[in-house]
């Protein structure tokens, strides 16, 4: 669960009042930044640590290191379907996952087609790759944060070379799901396009597929359901062989990915994919019922409150709010004070101030974009969590003064 952050002063005020402390501990509603980890990874990630040995070691501590990783890549590929275990390649995390397959682009000689609201860690690599010479189109969305297919049938029908193909599942900041296996119809025709989702935040939240229906290769990341940070992993479909290492070195990750594997780390996503793979329809509808309960109660109570993307299929844990007039910054901040934590965006590029790049493509005004608020909720949040989280936006927004 998220740590207790108290001070010995706030302690000392709380007294030994059970009730008292509970409130001033943090209510995590920034899952989408990081999901707090289980008991159960936890416990995994220390068992990596304490009793873990090198994976390429031919004694018997290796081998019981690389059945630990065997269990573990089992366990991810457990949440996709069309992916079997040796094509689970484990990564430092979803920007190397991501960047390692935005780079069979060069080596393809292809053309990369992507979207205006992707992730920074697939924006990043594919301006770098842009400038290096590899052509990159950056499909805009609409209104509701969605890709236009017709516009994207063009493009394929224009291209005649190879073409690498990278669509989110689902946007960090505001939960907008694309059309991903309408985008697979439309490349099936095709045996020379590479299509990629990220699925960072998707993953164990929707059905992710590979293959026929889906993407060819996913990016996916632990830390955004509660596992440890700093490990995530690329998953294939059966035969796909265009994706080449990043890193080169030594011949881990069956020659995909060079390094010794973060045993640990790899141990703990292990487990919070099983955890998550044996409550999935749970987890889901409690995240959607939190979700919902949030959302419906803050725009019908604060004034200029209204959910960005909503029309649109969205993730069942992610809101984005914009509260007309008012700065996002300062409801952040003064949530903050309260223990209520939320951002205005990707964890990756919220320190920036710069107006969100995925709402501005979305059509909204940078004062709009600057008065937005993401809030995203876990299975691990609970309902009086929630109600203290509503009750304390509702006192913030009477207090932060809408601009006339």
């Amino acid at each position: 669960m998220f740590g207790n952050v108290l001070s010995e002063e706030d302690k000392g005020c709380a007294g030994s009042d059970p009730a008292r402390l509970a409130e001033m501990v943090p209510i995590n509603l920034d899952a989408n930044a990081n999901a707090p980890v289980t008991q159960r990874v936890t416990d995994a990630v220390v068992a990596g640590l304490v009793g873990g040995t090198n994976p390429s070691s031919g004694h018997a501590g290796g081998a019981e290191a690389r059945a630990t990783i065997t269990r573990a890549r089992d366990a991810v590929a457990s949440l996709a379907e069309g992916v079997f275990d040796d094509a689970v390649v484990f990564t430092s995390g979803c920007t190397e996952a991501n960047n390692t397959v935005l780079h069979a682009a060069r080596a393809l000689r292809a053309t990369l087609i992507t979207t205006a609201v992707e992730h920074p860690s697939v924006l990043s690599p594919s301006a770098a790759l842009q400038r290096d010479g590899v052509p990159v189109i950056r499909m805009p969305v609409g209104r509701d944060g969605v890709i236009a297919l017709d516009v994207l049938e063009r493009h394929l029908r224009s291209i005649s070379g190879a073409i690498v193909l990278s669509v989110q599942t689902a946007n960090s900041e505001t939960g907008v799901i694309q059309p991903i296996q309408e985008i697979a119809r439309l490349i099936a025709k095709r045996g020379d396009v590479l299509f990629h989702t990220d699925a960072a935040q998707s993953f164990g939240k929707l059905p992710l597929v590979l293959g026929d229906g889906g993407a060819h290769a996913a990016s996916v990341s632990a830390h955004k359901l509660h596992g440890p940070m700093g490990v995530g992993g690329i998953l294939l479909s059966d035969g796909e062989d265009r994706i080449h290492p990043l890193l080169h070195g030594g011949d881990q990750e069956g020659r995909r990915r060079a390094g010794t594997e973060a045993l640990p780390l790899i141990a703990g996503m292990g487990a919070a994919c099983a955890e998550r793979a044996e409550q999935l329809d749970g987890d889901v509808g409690r995240m959607r019922m939190l979700r919902d309960r949030l959302e419906a109660s803050i725009v019908s109570s604060v004034d200029g409150a209204a959910v960005n993307g909503v029309g649109s299929p969205r993730l069942p844990n992610t809101t984005s709010i914009r509260f007309e007039g008012r700065d996002a910054m300062e409801i952040v901040a003064r949530l903050d004070a309260l223990g209520i934590l939320v951002s205005q965006g990707s964890a990756c590029s919220s320190m920036r101030p710069t107006p969100s790049h995925v709402l501005i493509a979305m059509g909204l005004t940078e004062a709009q974009a600057f008065s937005t608020v993401r809030l995203s909720t876990s299975p691990l949040n609970t309902e009086d969590e929630i109600d203290r989280a509503i009750a304390a936006v509702e006192r913030v927004c009477r207090e932060v003064s809408r601009a006339v």
